[in-house]
């Protein structure tokens, strides 16, 4: 009885671990957004583009000049939004300046830009704050 039960059990896990983790080269994308994915980036007629599944929609990821793009998709091809990764010099003073003023002495690592159907553009920004501390031997900061 527990043999079967561990088999259940292993048997359900693995099932359900295939079902969430949608395996890109198993994702079946419609037509309508293949064709838009073809209008808006032409060059993948000659870049490989991988696709995937992001809830409901479908995610399509492709380098553009050596830097990764992504687009995404509804079901009937509608567009969800757009994210090409930046060269950080490429971020707008505005959030610059209001990410230093929050953390001061912090490092951008990785910055992407991204636009809604409405072209409204937001930026996806990970950095690393970084703060220097002296603790004395009880673990008091020293100022």
């Amino acid at each position: 009885m527990l043999k079967r039960f561990v088999f259940i059990l292993v048997a359900g896990l693995c099932l359900s671990g295939s079902i969430l983790a949608q395996d890109a080269g198993n994702v079946v994308v419609p037509q309508k957004v293949k064709n838009k994915m073809l209008a808006m980036f032409p060059q993948t007629q000659a870049v490989p583009v991988t696709w995937s599944k992001e809830g409901d929609n479908y995610k399509g990821s492709l380098t553009i000049m050596e830097k990764p793009a992504f687009a995404v998709f509804d079901s009937t091809g509608k567009v969800v939004r757009i994210e090409k990764r930046l060269h950080v010099s490429y971020v707008p003073k505005k959030v610059t300046d209001q990410l230093n003023k929050q953390y001061p002495g912090n490092e951008i690592l990785d910055v992407y830009e991204l636009t809604d159907p409405a072209g409204k553009k937001s930026y996806k920004l990970t950095y690393q704050f970084k703060q220097t501390s002296v603790f004395n031997a009880e673990g008091i900061i020293e100022k």
